[in-house]
Formats: structure tokens, sequence, C-alpha cells
């Protein structure tokens, strides 16, 4: 046996003894769910952990055993998992209802705290989840302008509705090309039909000119451009500055609805207003719900007038528990309890993160970058931060199993991180905790360098070939 396969074995073989109530739960649950999860980004070889509970910043699985959670539910919670303040809100409203048929204070008493933290939140709607914001707010942006096409960023994630599932992930699939002649292929979610690219174009995060070119090749067609201004499941890149400013010039120049998916970046304190760049829509979901299911979708007046019943030909919109009381409740205990210090608090656990990672893989010889924003962060085997989704993709390929080591040691640590790499705090994590993290992950390159001598010897900063009798293939086996 190598040195490689021996460690990689050695970590899936501590998981596995260390978390044997949740192979049993995952045994159960696949007879009755797909792959024994309800989520694709919490599901991992061999077997996902199940938990049970959750206190502050913290989470128990069916073992028993406690884990530092740095992931934040992926970045849909800040305050922890059993803050007094949201705790009491949902104890309280649970009593008088949690969805009474039709409207209550609660809408506009949240709404008023949103739209006073976002200047630009003219008028706002509810609905169940960022998924639907962003689908709400597209459908918006088509209704006022009377245009079909919508322009997003290649790798960016808004949700999975057809059309923010146009090269969502840059998965390596089978492409397609766009609506326009020089624009990248995209891939397509199963599923999603091939007719929806009449309608949706991409292009490279980071890049205004290919907005320009886009805009002005399908000139009086583009209904919006919806971009997230930190990308997440892209990578955590932020926008380069000046860019989304570039942006913003060019889509009111067309009379182009901007929209800013901030169902990810209201842990930031709101990109827009930290920056200075006013959208004409936006979407926020996660955690101004308080942790619990929650969209919200809106901007300039005029546009979200179309949604006004009383209005000459209004949008229809639907939704059962869009704005329900136990949601809104929670949510306004959330938006009460998280302002400027809580941003600021974030803001430092991050940086200090990032900077941690950084010195880690430099101690440890591994080339790697840490990028993101504040309350966000990602790793990357990378030496240059990545700019696009496309860098990110090109740094994961071939590295799926020297990404699912990581995770597991970081689990068999004590460490809760998320399977494709993001990292978030809440506002009840304490700073040591950051500290701990990084000890382990620069542990976790240490105890993974033979693996990847023998795999990825580009890491250690050999250049050359290894041997092809002791090569594996770019699947690497081991560690499945």
């Amino acid at each position: 046996m190598t040195p490689s396969r021996d460690v990689a074995e050695q970590i899936i073989e501590r998981y596995h003894t260390s978390s044997p109530a949740s192979a049993r739960a995952f045994k159960a649950a696949a007879a009755s769910l797909p792959g024994g999860d309800t989520r694709t980004m919490t599901t991992y070889a061999p077997y996902p952990l199940y938990f049970s509970r959750g206190e502050r910043a913290r989470v128990q699985d069916l073992d028993g055993r406690w884990y530092h959670d740095m992931v934040a539910n992926y970045g849909a919670l800040t305050h922890g998992h059993d803050h007094p303040a949201l705790t009491r809100a949902v104890n309280d409203q649970i009593r008088l209802g949690t969805a009474l048929g039709g409207p209550s204070i609660l809408q506009y008493r949240h709404a008023e705290l949103l739209c006073g933290r976002v200047p630009a939140l003219e008028r706002l709607r509810y609905c169940n989840s960022g998924t639907e914001a962003t689908m709400w707010a597209l459908r918006a942006a088509r209704a006022y302008t009377g245009r079909d096409v919508i322009v997003k960023v290649a790798g960016g994630y808004h949700g999975t509705h057809d059309w923010g599932h146009v090269s969502a992930f840059l998965a390596g699939g089978e492409t397609h090309p766009q609506l326009l002649p020089g624009l990248a292929a995209v891939d397509l979610a199963p599923g999603v039909p091939e007719t929806v690219l009449q309608s949706v174009v991409t292009v490279p995060f980071n890049d205004a000119g290919a907005v320009a070119d886009v805009l002005s090749g399908l000139q009086g067609r583009v209904a919006a451009m919806i971009v997230e201004p930190v990308m997440g499941v892209g990578g955590g890149i932020p926008a380069r500055p000046g860019y989304l400013e570039e942006v913003r010039r060019l889509t009111a120049e067309e009379g182009v609805v901007l929209i800013f998916d901030e169902c990810a970046t209201f842990r930031l304190g709101a990109w827009q207003v930290r920056h200075g760049v006013r959208p004409d829509l936006s979407t926020f979901s996660k955690i101004v719900g308080g942790g619990l299911p929650v969209g919200v979708f809106g901007g300039n007046a005029d546009i979200m007038s179309i949604f006004d019943p009383a209005g000459p030909r209004p949008v229809y919109h639907a939704s059962a528990f869009g704005g329900n009381s136990l949601s809104l409740a929670a949510g306004i205990a959330a938006l009460e309890t998280f302002g400027e210090a809580e941003v600021a608090y974030l803001d430092r656990l991050g940086a200090g993160l990032r900077r941690g990672l950084d010195t880690a893989a430099r101690n440890a010889g591994v080339v790697g970058r840490a990028v993101g924003e504040g309350g966000i962060s990602y790793f990357h085997f990378t030496a240059t931060p990545p700019r696009d989704a496309g860098d990110t993709a090109a740094a994961r390929k071939g590295r799926d199993g020297l990404r699912a080591l990581i995770h597991l040691h970081l689990l068999n640590q004590g460490f809760l991180t998320s399977r494709h790499g993001l990292i978030c705090q809440h506002i009840v994590t304490p700073e040591p905790v950051v500290d701990s993290f990084v000890a382990a992950f620069a542990d976790t390159l240490e105890l993974l360098r033979p693996y990847m001598a023998e795999h990825h010897p580009e890491l250690l900063g050999d250049t050359s070939p290894p041997p092809l009798t002791s090569r594996k293939p770019a699947t690497d086996e081991a560690a499945r």
C-alpha cells in the first residue's frame, strides 16, 4: 500500500468509525429519499452526517459528537442555532398562528426594517426562498420592459428555476451554443429545455466588456441582467473594483433592469449599500428570515407597481406561505439583532480566517489561496485568486478526491464545512474557534502531502509529471 492510499483509507476509516448512527440513518433514508437526503449540496460520500440538534455555533450528530459549525447552513444563518431573540420571537408567534391566510402587520414591519437597511428597496414583496425571489425578479423585469432576454453570469447561482440553471455550476457536461455568436458554450442542468437558451445568455464574471458586447449585440431585447456581487457556488469571488459600477452604467444606458442577487451577500451588510452601487431590483433570502424559509424581491417603485392588483394589467403573484407570520417574526428579530457591530465582527472573523488559511498553505508548501469578502470565504488550489467561475472550475478539475478527503478529515477533527468549500461563521462564533479551524486545516494539508505528492504534485511546487507507474486516474479512486 502506498503512503497516499494509506492516508486516504485512514481518513475514511476514521469517519466510518466515528459516525455509525449516521451510516444507519443514511441506509434507512435511502429507502424513501433518493440519495438519502433532500439537498444535493449536503450529500457526500460515503454518507453524510445526520444532525440532531444545534447550539449556538455548534451542531451535534446522531452519535452525540459535537462539531464547530463553519458553514452556517451555507451562509443562511448568522445568529447561530438557538439565539434567544429569534427563539423567543418564534415561540411567541407560533401561539398566535403561522400563516393566517391574509395580510398581517408583520409584513410591513419586516418590510420597513429591510427597506430602512437597503435604500434601493422602495417596494418589495415576499415569497418562500431565494429561488423564488430571483424567479420573480426576472419575471418582473420582463413584464416591466416587455423584453425577453436575461443576461446572467457563467457559474452564477440564482436558485433552481430554469432561467437560473444555465451554466450554474460549470460542471463540464454537454454544452450548447449561445444566442449570440462568439459567446462561450453553456451547459444546462438535466431537465432544463434547450429552448431556455433563446432567452438566457451568460457572460464571464468581472468582465464588463463582455456585458457591453452582449447588450450591443442584443440591443432592445435584453430585459435584465442578474448578478451576485460576490459569487457563491462559483467560488466566493468578489466583484473587482469598478466592475459592477460599469455594469450599472451599461444597463442603465440600454434600459436594462439590473438585479443584484443578495441572498448570500446580505451577511456582508448588503453589498450594494456597502459599495454604493444601486440596482433596479434586489433579491434576499436566508438570514432575513431568521433561520426560517423566506424570499424577498423588490426595488424601484415603478417596476414593483406592476404587482399592484389595482393597476391596469397587474402581474399575478401567489404564494400560500409568502410573507407568513412565523418567518417574518423570526426575520424581524434577526434584522433587529444584526447591525453594523455584528457585520464588523463577521468581517474580522472572515479576514482572520483567510489570512490563516493562506499561511497554513504557505507553511505546508501547498499551492493555494483563500478568497472571499467579509463572512464568505473559500479556499482554492491555485496560485492566483480566481477571477471568475471558469477559474474556479479549472482549480477544481480532477481534484474531487483531494477535496473530499479534506472535507472528511475536517469533520473527523470536529469542524463542519461544506463539501464544495464554502466557509461561513455566525455572530456567536468565538474568535478562538477560527484559530482552531485554521490549525485543523494546516494539519489536514500536512497529513495529505503524500496524497498530493502522488496525485497532484503540481500543488507541491513540482511541475514535472510523476512516473506513469505511480500516477493514479484523475478520479482519485482512493478517496471514494
